[in-house]
């Protein structure tokens, strides 16, 4: 082994990294399962009363806000511990630098669409 990677294996705060990434996957989990248990509360709730329960719609944003930050930590996205590290989310998510990104994706995937139905509409045409 080089320098660097004995370096990089001895480095507690690796080390620390890789404990916590392993407790925010296992909460991850608890949470992906509690927004699935609000969503089919909230179905029921609709198909009973007809209408969903205003109260419970921002719990279920919270919690799923909550497992956005949890996936931006474990996918390396930001150093940002979530909860109880930081306060519980509010509001909706945001992460730095992705509404620019998110916008360009969407305008080439809608072109390239177009360029993909039009191209096999003339492939169709007799």
């Amino acid at each position: 082994m080089d320098q660097q990677t004995k370096s990089s294996i001895g480095n507690v705060d690796t080390w620390k990294r890789g404990l916590f990434m392993l407790v925010f996957a296992l909460i991850s989990g608890v949470t992906k399962l509690l927004v699935t248990l609000v969503a089919i509360y909230q179905f029921l709730t609709l198909l009973i009363k007809g209408q969903t329960n205003t109260s419970v719609l921002p719990f279920g944003q919270n919690l799923s806000t909550y497992t956005y930050q949890i996936t931006l930590f474990l996918t390396f996205k930001t150093e940002d511990m979530p909860f109880p590290f930081q306060d519980f989310p509010s509001d909706v998510p945001t992460a730095k630098n992705d509404v620019e990104n998110t916008d360009v994706v969407v305008e080439e995937s809608a072109e390239s669409t177009e360029q993909n139905s039009s191209s096999n509409l003339a492939d169709e045409t007799p």
